[in-house]
């Protein structure tokens, strides 16, 4: 029986697609989002260093204001905004008895951003976020550090995030976990495990 439900948060109940940007900007986002969330911007999802550093460290790029305009901590209101409806639902699963865990590569700045936006704490019972342990999915240790810290039995747990390498990770380590695509499937993974 499922008491425990881990979820990612970017692309689950936070929309981080490319398309949101395109749809912010009114353009062609491949190379902003190339720049802006690729390799390098992996030390920001580490602690490693502040958004802002990244940030400061591609000022001479030619989309340089747009990256700057996405990333910028008082914009990710239109950067990164909550998916209403898919909140609502897993608001409804803590309703349902359910047990909600967060786990999630997040830079301080969007974790401080979605607390203030949403109360974390009201609502999961608990979170492993990547820049507090310096961890990131789909590294097997991240999983371990959720699973031990919070006491969870890995046969009443299940997982799902919008990315698959991470749910091969997460099934690699026991944790029943799904690729989210949609609220249904969360609902339809409920009702088979």
């Amino acid at each position: 029986m499922i008491r425990n439900i881990v979820l990612d948060i970017g692309g689950v109940f936070f929309d981080d697609s490319k398309h949101n940007l395109e749809m912010l900007l009114n353009k062609n986002c491949d190379n902003i989002y190339k720049l802006a969330y690729g390799r390098d911007f992996k030390k920001c999802l580490l602690g490693e260093i502040t958004v802002q550093e990244h940030v400061n460290s591609l000022k001479g790029e030619k989309e340089f204001s747009n990256i700057n305009y996405i990333l910028k901590k008082d914009n990710l209101v239109y950067s990164y905004p909550l998916i209403k409806n898919n909140f609502e639902y897993i608001k409804s699963l803590k309703e349902k008895g359910y047990r909600l865990y967060l786990l999630t590569n997040i830079t301080e700045d969007s974790y401080n951003y979605i607390n203030n936006l949403i109360d974390i704490n009201k609502i999961f019972d608990g979170g492993i976020y990547s820049y507090q342990e310096h961890l990131i999915k789909p590294d097997y240790d991240i999983y371990n550090l959720l699973i031990n810290k919070f006491n969870l039995d890995k046969t009443e747990t299940i997982f799902f995030d919008d990315k698959e390498k991470n749910v091969i990770a997460a099934n690699n380590v026991g944790i029943n976990s799904f690729v989210f695509t949609s609220i249904e499937d969360i609902k339809n993974n409920l009702k088979r495990c």
